[in-house]
């Protein structure tokens, strides 16, 4: 049974109504901030559904924490047909288009990255007999020790980073809404991978590490989501979690038409500041910060394509674009494209004194 977290504010409600195109697909109204829960909320932007449908969504900010989402937003029983595309490449794997082609070449690079960076973030974790489990950095063997860690991947997609995960040596299994993703992942790499409503059923300190590569904007039920993690997490276990960042010269540069706000698939936009409240609302603690070095250009290169540029100014402007985010990330974190934390239990979640 899916678990309710507390209420944000009393003023919170959920209203549904017709969208401007005045058809019957509901949608999801928040009347306050879902993180402070502040009803001082400001309509910011209005983005265009570029890879899908077309239709116009707000952004609305809070005045209090800062904190910016989609809204209204396609209820849960609506969304699918937002992702519904052979485009949508976390989805379908295609190959199709040069874009697509690139984004292939790097996520072999990124997903090597990644194992890397979660291999360091779990060193000196200790499982249930008492050592130290998963392999290092050094050690590209599969595990020998009693038992792996486990690492569950959330939105694991068609299982790429799973399988990079597994061969490293740990224990994995991955949660995907999405049908044909999910079952290209477990027929492909024959990786364990359920849907969305088991992850509500996990016991509590299940896994060493939950990952979420550029997820948690896409789920719904925010906060009751980042509750469960925590509480599947073992208490020296890891969440590693990655999100877009609208602080990033990328965002601040294409504006409306930034790729990264991905209406209305994506629902909650963060900066490190946002991320890192939200997270300690529940008891966790910000421990470490990474950047994804190949995300601005990507992100650049489909901005470009919804400005409409010419394909000269695409491939001149949005390297450049991509590269100024970059430089500018590495003497600020804060300016990432997207930024990647290493979130743990608070000494006070863990009832430890500090």
């Amino acid at each position: 049974m899916e678990r309710s977290d507390e209420k944000i504010c009393p003023s919170h409600r959920i209203v549904l109504f017709l969208n401007l195109l005045m058809d019957d697909r509901p949608l999801i109204e928040l009347t306050c901030c879902p993180i402070c829960g502040s009803n001082a909320i400001e309509r910011t932007l209005d983005v265009v559904d570029h890879f899908s449908s077309g239709e116009l969504f707000p952004l609305m900010d809070c005045r209090r924490c800062g904190f910016r989402f989609t809204n209204p937003f396609p209820s849960k029983e609506t969304i699918g047909r937002y992702y519904d595309s052979p485009e949508y490449i976390a989805h379908s794997d295609t190959h199709r288009g040069l874009v697509n082609k690139l984004y292939h070449a790097a996520r072999q690079v990124m997903v090597k990255r990644k194992v890397r960076l979660v291999t360091k973030a779990t060193r000196g974790v200790v499982g249930g007999k008492g050592k130290q489990n998963g392999p290092t950095l050094t050690d590209d063997r599969a595990n020998v020790t009693n038992e792996s860690l486990r690492l569950l991947d959330m939105g694991c997609g068609t299982g790429y980073f799973l399988h990079a995960a597994k061969r490293r040596g740990f224990a994995v299994s991955g949660i995907e809404k999405e049908q044909k993703a999910r079952e290209y992942a477990v027929d492909k790499f024959g990786l364990e991978a359920w849907d969305e409503k088991r992850f509500w059923n996990i016991e509590p300190a299940s896994y060493h590490v939950v990952t979420l590569w550029h997820v948690l904007e896409h789920l719904e039920k925010l906060n009751e989501s980042v509750v469960q993690i925590k509480e599947m997490l073992t208490d020296e276990g890891a969440a590693v979690i990655a999100v877009p960042n609208h602080l990033a010269y990328d965002a601040r540069f294409y504006k409306e038409r930034w790729a990264a706000y991905d209406v209305p698939r994506h629902l909650w936009h963060f900066t490190p500041a946002t991320l890192e409240r939200l997270l300690a609302r529940h008891g966790l603690v910000v421990t470490g910060r990474h950047a994804l070095p190949f995300d601005p250009f990507y992100i650049s290169l489909l901005s470009e394509k919804y400005v409409k540029s010419t394909p000269l100014v695409r491939w001149v402007r949005a390297p450049l674009v991509g590269l100024v985010s970059l430089a500018r990330s590495w003497y600020d974190i804060e300016q990432a494209s997207s930024i990647v934390v290493i979130a743990r239990k608070s000494s006070k979640s863990l009832g430890r004194t500090p």
